[in-house]
């Protein structure tokens, strides 16, 4: 048995760093024990909430209902502030082999002290089983958020034999369906899940389930900076189709339709999305943003997006995540700014998805996207993803089209009356947006006909209420 022991003292300057250790593996061995004490992990209770509030603060400024934090009642504020603190040193890691390849992260069981195991037959959730290649090993530690003066001990084992037994080592995984069903049309989907290979508390197999029972027809994994949970399904008949949400300290970006790892710490104030995006890209994958609006440092570390971001390289844009109500200031405030998007002519497809962890995330204003395709493929998905064929709703099926095109397509600007047709499922407080601004209301409403006369170009996309919730909304059909 071969050991290493790093020991770092870390201080709040040193937060959103990328500290590289390397060690040695040698030839012949067969496993890799990492574990970390961290002391202390958390905030006191007092300096806690001081952070919590000011984070909450810029939180409840935005969105269709702004409140000042001074005009809530100190009980309620108290409750709130509840739910955030204590405030955590936040540190993750990520490690990769002699030959460059990605072998895993660390996630809750880096910030709970759990040992990690990178080993030739078995690894811990969210790392990767192989042959230890022998040579300079690299593990990467990520200060997400110092908040406190910390001491961080790192050690790290090797060993000759594959037999210590630590906690939350994956198992074998066993398919839910046997066949994959095929589709078409409006298929509904969740674009947004985590497992417990990064920080979600479900299995594989209990994801697919809960989809199964929702009415979902396929969905994306997307757990944090990595691909190994994926690369775990096997024989598997519903469709589960590869994602990342990479977790930088300036936001969350998720991709869909990857083939392999993509390394994400360019993504930085310097560099913004541009090279990260390309990779993606080069996957033949779309790059979008996640919850731009929600609640940021040090509550959520990262996960308010905070770069100036170059929109020409971003494909959609997570414009209703989670609940409706309780993420209200955020989601109104993403659907804000993508009309804003859509004004100055980019095309970005508005998604929605549950950014789910457990399954009391599910609730019934969280939004299921529907996408429309000729047959279910991966590459149709993308595709349709791509051209905006999409609508999101907390529960009923929608149609919309305008001289009988339909969500996501073109419709050419002309002297003549435009025939908007719509339907819903349930009766509903309509809403019709063109370049931004509401043109028609029609409240209690199933379905109409309407006759528009359009002087520009632009896009009209529909948005359906009932009283102060939202219950769906469309991507655009262009008016070019």
């Amino acid at each position: 048995m071969k050991e290493y022991v790093f020991n770092l003292e870390l201080f709040p300057e040193n937060s959103k760093k990328h500290i590289p250790i390397y060690f040695e593996v040698p030839y012949g061995a067969k496993e890799i024990i990492i574990e970390n004490f961290l002391e202390p992990r958390e905030l006191d209770i007092k300096n806690s909430k001081k952070l919590a509030k000011e984070a909450l603060e810029i939180y409840i400024k935005q969105g269709d209902n702004p409140l000042n934090i001074k005009d809530i009642p100190e009980e309620i504020l108290e409750k709130i502030i509840k739910e955030f603190i204590p405030i955590r040193n936040l540190l993750n890691f990520r490690i990769f082999d002699s030959k460059g390849n990605f072998r895993g992260t660390g996630d809750e069981r880096f910030s709970k002290g759990i040992p990690i195991k990178i080993g030739e037959r078995s690894s811990s959730l969210g790392c990767v089983e192989g042959k230890l290649w022998e040579g300079k090993w690299r593990i990467v530690i990520e200060t997400h958020a110092i908040v406190k003066r910390s001491l961080l001990s790192l050690k790290i084992k090797i060993n000759e034999e594959e037999n210590e037994n630590i906690p939350e080592v994956f198992e074998k995984y066993t398919p839910v369906m046997k066949e994959n069903i095929e589709k078409d049309g409006w298929l509904a989907c969740d674009l947004h899940l985590h497992s417990h290979h990064s920080d979600g508390k479900l299995s594989l197999e209990e994801i697919i389930k809960s989809s199964i029972k929702r009415g979902l027809d396929f969905i994306f994994l997307t757990d944090h900076n990595k691909i190994s949970g994926f690369q775990k399904i096997k024989n598997e008949g519903f469709p589960v189709f590869c994602g990342i949400e990479f977790t930088t300290f300036w936001g969350h970006f998720t991709s869909f339709g990857l083939k392999e790892y993509i390394e994400w710490d360019v993504i930085d104030p310097q560099n913004g999305i541009r090279k990260v995006a390309d990779l993606v890209h080069s996957q033949g994958g779309l790059f979008c943003i996640a919850h731009p609006f929600t609640i940021g440092d040090p509550i959520c570390t990262g996960c308010r997006c905070n770069l100036n971001v170059d929109w020409k390289y971003v494909d959609a844009l997570e414009i209703w995540a989670g609940s409706f109500n309780k993420r209200r200031h955020e989601n109104t405030e993403a659907i804000k700014f993508w009309r804003n998007l859509l004004n100055l002519g980019y095309k970005i497809t508005g998604i929605g998805a549950t950014d789910m962890h457990t399954l009391e995330d599910i609730t019934p204003d969280s939004p299921i996207t529907y996408v429309y395709v000729e047959k279910l493929t991966l590459d149709n998905i993308l595709n349709s993803l791509r051209e905006g064929k999409v609508y999101i709703t907390r529960g009923p099926k929608i149609d919309f089209s305008i001289n009988d095109v339909n969500i996501g397509g073109r419709v050419r600007l002309s002297n003549e009356k435009f025939s908007l047709k719509y339907f819903c499922e349930e009766y509903l407080d309509l809403k019709v947006f063109y370049n931004g601004k509401v043109i028609i209301e029609i409240p209690k409403t199933s379905f109409g006909n309407i006759s528009l006369f359009l002087k520009e170009s632009g896009y009209i996309y529909l948005e359906f209420w009932k009283d102060k919730e939202l219950y769906v909304i469309t991507n655009p059909i262009y008016v070019i």
